[in-house]
């Protein structure tokens, strides 16, 4: 283990040695040309080619580049002495006047993270560990992190923790106490010098398999960003998800039941696959005889079959060429249709309800506000009936598109097929029927649904005696959509 535990006058020192130096995301970033400091290249070429000049860019090239700079430049312009106090920063192996960073250490999302180099260092002998704790600062750990609610919870559990920073940021961002826990111990003990770093008392940090270390503690927000990648051969600790991908989110959701509290919610960034039923409609029967208190959203953010991704596993890991039949074979066997990376979000009722299971495709706009929505209405419709349009104003959305395909018939062109297409809040795509195309024009958020069924009776573009109930559920389906907006009921 390369930190130094010291003392809480260490690390509050550190961290304001690293604040003065102004050693911030946005500061990173304008010296690397990024929008985001997630946009990192974490292997590959270096984005600074040699040591800058100037004292932001020493820090980037030390602590984030991974390269060695001068010793008495680095104590003349960095805050060397706390670095080095904590074991951040050490005498490099091939140089005594020069100095190396121990670990990676950058700032994120208001915080400062270390964890495990991902480049060699020069001149010191050894392979990384199995346990390697990952850098926070990759992108999907960053989407993982903007796609968390960020609304107050009591008790926040970070599963799969890695460097800590999603209980970090949870006890920074208005949870009552934050726990994190992994089953490596070295992803731990980089939590617990994360948390300490950033002066976050109110995290407890737990080694042990999944929710081992909770005892008889219960949770009412519950993350992971959990090892789902398939593995043909197991490697490292953090991307090691069995043969399918599966085994450890699994295991997370079938002890939802036990530990995620009636009102709460487990949210992680994961990949699933579809087989004889999508991965959404399998995973309920991992929730066992609780199924029925639980509802289920998967938004989708890329999609791949099982050649697609036997082809990049063995490009990503520098496998054999014949090493793609055999992952073929692989999920074949397995009954494997296709993989799907996205967000997973489970809730559990607080009162007996109807239970909603879907699936959306992200679109390039897709983003928290747009999950909020998603289970805020999905959640409405379980709970009131759709029945409720009847009496709520709607309106279409401007973002809709309609593609109508024609037939030629003796009496001229007919349209035969009405297809409506949408990018926001979801990238979505549905068939209807003639008489919604023509709903959509005429909906500007004047009437209710009551009152636009009234109309499209009237004008014969619906048959007179069309159930409420069953016009009720086809605009839902259409609001799920996002081609409808729900407005102010009316009184």
């Amino acid at each position: 283990m390369p930190l130094h535990f010291g003392s809480d006058a260490e690390f509050a020192a550190l961290a304001a040695a690293l604040e003065k130096a102004g050693f911030t995301e946005q500061a990173v970033c304008q010296r690397l040309g990024l929008e985001r400091v997630s946009q990192f290249r974490l292997e590959g070429a270096r984005h600074l080619e040699s040591e800058p000049a100037d004292a932001i860019g020493r820090m980037v090239w030390l602590l984030i580049e991974g390269g060695p700079v001068s010793k008495s430049i680095a104590a003349a312009n960095l805050p060397l002495a706390e670095l080095e106090a904590l074991g951040v920063v050490e005498q490099h192996p091939s140089s005594n006047s020069h100095v190396y960073a121990t670990v990676m250490l950058y700032p994120m999302h208001g915080l400062y993270i270390v964890s495990d180099r991902p480049r060699p260092i020069e001149g010191k002998a050894g392979r990384p560990a199995d346990d390697f704790v990952y850098p926070a600062i990759a992108a999907n750990t960053d989407l993982f992190l903007r796609l968390l609610p960020s609304t107050p919870c009591d008790a926040f559990l970070d599963l799969c923790c890695g460097a800590g920073i999603a209980a970090i940021a949870a006890a920074r961002g208005g949870a009552c106490h934050a726990w994190a826990f992994d089953v490596a111990e070295r992803s731990t003990r980089f939590t617990e010098f994360n948390r300490r770093l950033n002066g976050t008392a109110n995290v407890t940090v737990g080694c042990g398999d999944l929710y081992e270390p909770a005892g008889q503690l219960t949770f009412d927000r519950i993350a992971a960003h959990p090892p789902y990648v398939p593995v043909y051969r197991p490697q490292m600790i953090f991307d090691s998800g069995g043969q399918d991908g599966e085994q450890i989110v699994r295991r997370i959701i079938e002890g939802l039941p036990r530990y995620l509290r009636p009102g709460g919610h487990f949210c992680a960034l994961t990949m699933g696959t579809d087989r004889d039923r999508p991965f959404e409609i399998r995973l309920r029967d991992w929730l066992g005889d609780s199924k029925a208190e639980f509802d289920v959203a998967f938004v989708v953010r890329r999609d791949l079959t099982p050649r697609e991704y036997a082809a990049e596993a063995v490009i990503r890991n520098g496998g054999r060429v014949e090493d793609i039949q055999a992952w073929r074979d692989l999920f074949e066997s397995q009954g494997i249709k296709g993989l799907a990376y996205g967000f997973l979000t489970i809730q559990r009722h607080e009162h007996p309800r109807a239970v909603f299971t879907v699936r959306r495709t992200a679109g390039p706009r897709t983003g928290p506000a747009e999950h909020a929505w998603m289970m805020d209405w999905e959640t409405s419709v379980a709970s009131s009936g759709a029945e409720q349009l009847l009496r709520t104003r709607v309106h279409a959305s401007r973002e809709t598109r309609l593609t109508v395909e024609q037939k030629l018939t003796e009496e001229g062109w007919e349209a035969n097929d009405f297809r409506l297409e949408i990018d926001h809040p979801f990238r979505m795509e549905l068939r209807v029927q003639a008489w919604a195309a023509r709903l959509l024009a005429i909906t500007d958020g004047s009437l209710t649904g009551a009152e636009l069924l009234a109309q499209l009776k009237e004008a014969g573009a619906v048959h007179p005696e069309t159930p409420p109930e069953e016009y009720a559920a086809a605009l839902a389906l259409l609001v799920s959509g996002g081609f409808l907006t729900t407005l102010i009921p009316s009184q």
